[in-house]
């Protein structure tokens, strides 16, 4: 019997030793948690998916700097559709060196609505005038790309893309860069891009519903995937 609780006992201390020790290897890390996972690779050449993260105080969305690492923080879960403010420390094992990344705290945590206007859709009326009209002779059409936070159309004439930053449960909060082909055209034939896109919005099922400040109409646009 004592032999037995003899040979558990360096057993047990051979399997500490063999696993090692672990301690801190630098500073704590705060930072915001994308709400969508993206390419580990940049140039889109490899499948594997990365944590987007910020390390600004308020998350501000720009693509062009958002790190990559990797998904496994120990103790940490992944939250579709949310923006986490997190503190993590890394750790080093004395033996193996293996390097490994735990949470510490959630500091911070907000529902990201962009979601909300996903897909590609049609304007089906602007201030009062079912499209198309005299004044979109083509009507309107809209794409919102997930992910990076790109909406596509057009004036009539140049493609018009814009960046959303950050979109709240009835409005999109900030916007970021417009950009635009750079095609000449007559005054007469462009179109409003994004009709209706400043003002506050309601979902319903496969319609996004615009109003001003007083509540009333100024789009509908209409999901059409």
């Amino acid at each position: 019997m004592k032999k037995n609780a003899y040979l558990l006992l360096i057993i047990f201390f051979l399997t500490v030793s063999c696993q090692g020790i672990e301690e801190p290897f630098g500073e704590l890390e705060t930072f915001w948690v994308y709400s969508y996972p993206i390419p580990c690779d940049p140039t889109g050449t490899t499948q594997t998916t990365c944590l987007g993260i910020s390390r600004s105080d308020e998350f501000d969305f720009n693509w062009s700097v958002l790190e990559r690492i990797p998904f496994e923080i120990e103790g940490f879960t992944f939250k579709p559709f949310y923006l986490q403010k997190i503190q993590v420390q890394r750790f080093r094992n004395i033996n193996t060196k293996k390097i490994t990344t735990k949470l510490v705290r959630i500091l911070e945590e907000e529902r990201d609505y962009y979601d909300l206007l996903e897909g590609n859709w049609k304007v089906k009326r602007y201030l009062g005038e079912d499209l198309p009209n005299p004044s979109f002779p083509k009507g309107q059409s809209i794409n919102f790309l997930p992910g990076i936070r790109m909406a596509l159309s057009s004036d009539g004439c140049n493609s018009i893309s814009l960046q959303i930053k950050k979109v709240g449960p009835n409005r999109v909060i900030s916007f970021g860069d417009v950009r635009s082909t750079l095609v000449a055209c007559p005054p007469s034939l462009l179109i409003k891009p994004y009709p209706g896109l400043q003002e506050k919005f309601k979902r319903e099922g496969n319609l996004l519903i615009f109003h001003n400040d007083l509540g009333g109409e100024v789009a509908v646009w209409e999901k059409i995937n």
